[in-house]
């Protein structure tokens, strides 16, 4: 007489933890003895989880997004005491590192960007809302192409609505002063939020989160005012449509964002300018650089406002182009100078 379902074994050997995820799961790099192979294995805590029906949640809603810019999950089981996820091992990380390193060119910010979208529209054409859009969440192929991850706190719509009562602070969304139900703008304004942090650079968005947060009350109020994050702290080479992009998403009212993560798309692939040139912000200097065409274009401006612009060619030889080296420089000639010089 066959059994209703069967119970087996899968081995696996522990070989570094690499994070928590929340208060109730931990991360592993382990070897799959089965598949020969290095994997991630989440290791979810059963206690902390409500009820038995929760104990797979987020290895099924992975499982019915499968979509190449969503991490696949590989096979999900459970022993005694938790749950365990198995996923692919992504050597190149999450982006999060990447956007602490150095500032994204514009057409990287608008790649990244447009791939994500594509694997969150997948999510949202499921019923799904994501609830958790941040770059410790988005981890890179061997290609570098991302790919959204940690599904633990996607929950289902109905009626095109979510209720969700778990929340991270430093990316909750405005609506969620007034409460739920919640429905797929919530993971616009969460998409907002990332593609800012790669405008603006992750050190700029933490130290404004460290300044907004002195208080929850203080918080709270800048959420709803619109002013946490700073819509005028873009670097002058992020071009208009870009930004404009970037505050829809931002909007505190939802009725007032975007209404689909394809919109979104729509908008970013309309950006078409400054889109090569390297930033840094080295104390109050700023400097942009473009290598085009065998010779690199070097742009400083400093605290000051002063502008010096050279040209250095092939053989080595650099030259000034005085008509863009002043002693004063405002935000609009600096931007046009990079749109001229792009």
């Amino acid at each position: 007489m066959l059994k209703p379902h069967n119970v087996a074994d899968v081995e696996f050997r522990l070989i570094r933890e690499i994070g928590h995820e929340g208060r109730n799961s931990t991360a592993y790099i382990v070897h799959d003895l089965q598949l020969d192979a290095e994997i991630v294995m989440k290791r979810i805590d059963k206690v902390n989880l409500n009820s038995s029906d929760e104990y797979f949640a987020e290895a099924r809603a992975l499982y019915s997004t499968a979509h190449q810019n969503v991490v696949p999950v590989l096979y999900a089981c459970a022993d005694d005491d938790h749950v365990f996820i198995a996923l692919p091992y992504y050597e190149n990380g999450s982006l999060k590192p990447v956007i602490s390193a150095r500032n994204l060119t514009v057409r990287e910010i608008v790649k990244i960007s447009c791939q994500l979208i594509s694997g969150l529209h997948n999510i949202h054409s499921k019923n799904l809302v994501h609830f958790d859009i941040k770059p410790d969440n988005v981890l890179l192929s061997g290609r570098g192409e991302p790919l959204l991850s940690d599904f633990g706190l996607a929950k289902q719509m109905y009626l095109g609505e979510a209720w969700q009562t778990r929340f991270y602070t430093p990316i909750v969304a405005p609506e969620v002063l007034t409460g739920p139900p919640y429905d797929l703008r919530y993971d616009i304004y969460q998409l907002g939020l990332l593609m800012y942090r790669m405008c603006c650079g992750e050190g700029n968005f933490r130290a404004q989160f460290d300044a907004a947060h002195s208080s929850r009350e203080a918080f709270a109020t800048a959420l709803q005012n619109g002013t946490f994050p700073d819509r005028n702290a873009f670097p002058e080479h992020i071009p208009d449509r870009l930004r404009r992009a970037v505050v829809r998403c931002l909007e505190p009212d939802p009725e007032d964002r975007y209404d689909s993560a394809l919109a979104v798309a729509n908008d970013l692939g309309k950006v078409d300018q400054c889109l090569d040139w390297s930033y840094e912000h080295n104390g109050a200097r700023k400097v942009w650089s473009l290598s085009k065409d065998g010779s690199v274009k070097r742009f400083e401006v400093d605290a000051d406002g002063s502008t010096v612009f050279t040209t250095t060619n092939r053989n080595g030889r650099s030259r000034r182009k005085n008509a863009h080296c002043q002693n004063r420089m405002t935000k609009t000639a600096i931007r046009r100078v990079l749109r001229v010089e792009q």
